[in-house]
């Protein structure tokens, strides 16, 4: 039955209902959830109903009507509003809005990547301003989903409401870097570029640091590292779906990498990538993963493998790791070389001198100062700076402490 005088170009409602002895119509929009959130129109041109058409009103208290609809009585559009739209486009009704409306929450949802934008609240305000034509930023700290959130989410959606195109530069500049890195990895698999699009997206809104990111990517390649850290739960929510849709293709190398580095150096992982060991580590470590949770009995035998071959390597650390040891001595040979990174070549030096030494660092930091004597680095910075020095009052510098210890 018709509710709107012809020429009105909106459809019969859902309901038309009456609330404080006012009119409304109400239609169902069914969001791109699937739930069903009712559009009230305040109709404030009651000139533009039929007069049969008063008499289907249905009576409510706002109450009732949060009883009956499952959301509190709100009405969103002022008939008024949408008669300001063309009336000769005969597409100018409400379900044609809406539906450019939703189009539009997806291109968006798509672009900056999270369901936020498909939120029954965020679409009910979009469907507001699209059709009213009212900037809309005021409004969101009223929405559940921006009350709920961090404060750097918070941040990128004012962001994207505010300067959109700026907003989209950073998930395409996270894109690109995040494709260029997973590329450089071997990452593969028919879901790797819904994965750098979300993984773009969420370190854009903060809802991911970089590091959570890079680990997300390492359980999805590596199964037995991800079933040691408890499964598909310790990947971040929303992105267990891509489990099924990456190739494991690291799947235990990382970890057997992270142990041999952890215990012998980088030097050892190289050589032992190349001899094969780093494979064999990997397959012990996967039939572990396979005989179920909290089975380590492979990766045991591996770990008392490399001590061994560690205490023997560096017996002046012996029950240590390369990892715990290693650092402090990279830090005294930056400091007595001028050095402000070290290369693999430099490392591997450093590793040698302390299998010489020991925990001497007297002996370690001398015999660092004779290697490196003609390294040009060590002469520029540090010789350069000793000599600097002679050239004020010696009175004023001389400590009494030795110049080579």
């Amino acid at each position: 039955m018709a509710t709107f005088i012809e020429g009105s170009l909106l459809q019969v409602p859902d309901e038309l209902i009456l609330v404080n002895n006012e009119y409304y119509a109400v239609y169902n929009y069914e969001t791109t959830g699937g739930s069903i959130m009712p559009l009230v129109v305040d109709i404030d041109l009651p000139e533009s109903l039929l007069d049969t058409a008063l008499n289907q009103a249905t009576p409510y208290t706002e109450t009732e009507f949060a009883d009956a609809y499952g959301y509190a009585f709100f009405p969103m559009f002022n008939l008024s509003d949408l008669k300001l739209l063309d009336p000769k486009n005969p597409k100018t009704d409400i379900d044609w809005l809406l539906e450019n409306v939703e189009n539009d929450l997806q291109k968006k949802a798509k672009t900056f990547g999270k369901t936020w934008y498909l939120d029954d609240e965020v679409q009910q305000l979009f469907a507001y301003g699209a059709i009213t034509g009212q900037d809309i930023s005021p409004y969101l700290e009223n929405l559940t989903w921006f009350q709920d959130h961090s404060a750097e989410e918070r941040k990128f959606i004012e962001l994207v409401y505010t300067n959109p195109e700026k907003a989209a530069k950073l998930v395409q500049d996270n894109y690109t870097a995040l494709k260029i890195q997973v590329a450089q990895m071997g990452l593969s698999g028919e879901g790797v570029d819904d994965l750098v699009r979300a993984l773009a997206s969420d370190i854009a809104q903060g809802t991911l640091t970089t590091a959570q990111a890079a680990q997300n990517i390492s359980y999805l390649i590596d199964p037995y590292r991800m079933a040691m850290a408890g499964g598909s739960s310790a990947l971040t929510d929303g992105y267990s779906s891509f489990v099924e849709r990456i190739n494991p293709t690291q799947n235990g190398i990382a970890d057997a990498k992270s142990l041999i580095t952890n215990y012998l150096g980088l030097d050892a992982t190289e050589a032992f990538t190349a001899n094969g060991v780093v494979e064999q580590y990997a397959a012990l470590l996967r039939a572990d993963a396979a005989q179920g949770e909290g089975v380590t009995t492979n990766r045991d035998t591996i770990i008392n493998q490399l001590q061994t071959a560690h205490d023997k390597l560096f017996p002046g650390y012996e029950g240590s790791q390369h990892s715990l040891w290693s650092a402090p001595l990279y830090r005294t040979f930056q400091t007595i070389t001028g050095k402000s990174a070290l290369s693999s070549t430099d490392k591997k030096n450093v590793d040698v001198i302390s299998q010489k030494v020991g925990g001497d660092m007297t002996l370690f930091a001398g015999e660092i100062r004779k290697q490196y004597e003609n390294d040009a680095t060590y002469q520029d910075k540090v010789l350069g700076s000793m000599a600097n020095v002679f050239k004020q009052d010696v009175s004023g510098v001389f400590t009494g402490q030795s110049l080579v210890g």
